[in-house]
């Protein structure tokens, strides 16, 4: 395996910085699309008059810091009380979790409470005939059960990133740039989620009746009967979206920030309002398809930025190969069964007046279901589009690029050396 595309170590510059160009490359998260990198505009101004008087003098535009430096977007940012919570995740988190085992153990009378927030709730009293355990039922309890899973996946996240992933970039891949070993940590992370997601998943599947098996997606619906494993699987990949949100929202915004929380919000009411209506199965089939692309994703992006540029471009391609066939593919073969036969397959569930039933469905129900179900897969062509762009370059040679990050990184060191400057002046 080489670390370059000559075929010899990768330079320095490589290792402290990745390759800039204006390409497009996806996103971390979500298999987002990148889009072109906007020039640079220099907002930094000098006075004339001032140069003429002291030729070492600085001019203090508006907005600026009396370094004479207009603070970058970067720099903004740490000072924020955002960047403040982003950098203590890893401690909140813990304290969070801490005190609550310490009620939960110590506090006799919170018990039932805070039980709520680490069991199922809702056992329908029935048994799994396969492995004799309980089945379960979905209620408003299980909210509780949400809120701890973003908390542990919070600390979860928080701790792997520091305590493995960031020394497995300084000390084995040799990264040195401060951002790039962040980008690289939360791909890491990124990467041991999705694997863990999409190995439970496809167990799940294997065993389930709907196995190779398009019609029974729908047939008996409302399946209000889930296992425990099944259930904490939903849960926690609910717990896990939500989680999303409050990472997009606190650290450093990219420019590719409202397209991902557009992905973010239409995937989220896809897999809330599922689990709400009992759709799980098809919810199930989704959530597979996706944590499976994004695994080929986020591997080539930690290649990239551990220099090893041409294991990435074969890892992109996998990845492109990945995401035709099954976001292009599978998913609308998912999606045209639901739009053509679900409602036949549902027959004697439509809601009818006066009859109290477990949940029912009407055209519109169904209609707003597969509306995002479409909305997702829209998403999912614009970003195609600029996967090929990406895909285009790497057939010409120029290698798989991911302009935000590398962009990014450029930022922060091109600051860092300027503060450093500044501070030997």
């Amino acid at each position: 395996m080489t670390r370059s595309d000559s075929g010899t170590k990768a330079s320095t510059a490589t290792r402290t910085a990745p390759p800039i160009d204006g390409s497009a490359f996806v996103s971390s998260d979500s298999a987002l699309a990148e889009t072109p990198a906007q020039p640079a505009i220099s907002t930094t101004t000098t006075s004339s008059n001032a140069h003429a008087s002291n030729p070492h003098s600085k001019s203090h535009p508006a907005g600026s810091d009396p370094s004479g430096k207009t603070p970058s977007h970067g720099s903004l940012y740490k000072s924020s009380y955002s960047a403040a919570i982003e950098r203590n995740q890893i401690h909140i988190s813990r304290l969070l979790l801490t005190a609550f085992y310490v009620v939960h153990v110590l506090y006799t009378p919170a018990t039932p409470y805070t039980s709520k927030f680490i069991h199922l709730q809702y056992p329908t009293g029935e048994v799994n005939p396969v492995d004799g355990g309980l089945l379960y039922d979905i209620g408003h309890d299980d909210v509780y059960f949400i809120i701890f899973w973003v908390v542990t996946l919070t600390f979860l996240r928080s701790a792997l990133m520091s305590y493995c992933f960031k020394p497995l970039a300084t000390h084995v891949c040799k990264i040195h740039s401060n951002k790039a070993i962040t980008r690289f940590a939360e791909q890491g992370w990124a990467n041991f989620y999705y694997m863990c997601s999409f190995a439970l998943g496809v167990y799940l599947y294997v065993g389930s009746p709907y196995f190779m098996s398009l019609d029974h997606l729908f047939v008996g619906w409302p399946h209000y009967q889930l296992t425990a494993l099944f259930k904490k699987y939903y849960l926690i990949s609910i717990a896990f979206w939500v989680q999303q949100f409050f990472v997009l929202n606190i650290e450093e915004r990219r420019k590719d920030h409202y397209q991902m929380f557009s992905h973010h919000i239409i995937t989220f009411a896809l897999v809330v309002g599922s689990y709400y209506y009992y759709f799980t199965r098809i919810g199930h089939a989704i959530l597979m398809i996706m944590d499976s692309v994004d695994i080929f994703l986020v591997t080539a992006k930690m290649l990239k930025y551990s220099g090893f540029t041409r294991a990435c471009d074969v890892m992109f391609i996998l990845f492109l190969g990945s995401w035709i066939i099954l976001r292009h593919g599978v998913y609308n073969v998912l999606f045209y069964h639901t739009w053509r036969h679900s409602q036949d397959l549902m027959v004697g569930t439509e809601c009818q007046a006066g009859v109290e039933m477990k949940r029912c469905w009407t055209p519109f129900i169904m209609n707003v279901f597969k509306a995002l179900l479409g909305g997702l897969q829209i998403l999912t062509m614009v970003w195609m589009y600029f996967i090929l762009k990406v895909a285009y370059k790497v057939i010409m040679g120029k290698g798989a690029e991911d302009v935000r990050s590398d962009e990014d990184d450029t930022e922060e060191e091109h600051d860092e050396k300027e503060e450093e400057v500044d501070e030997e002046d």
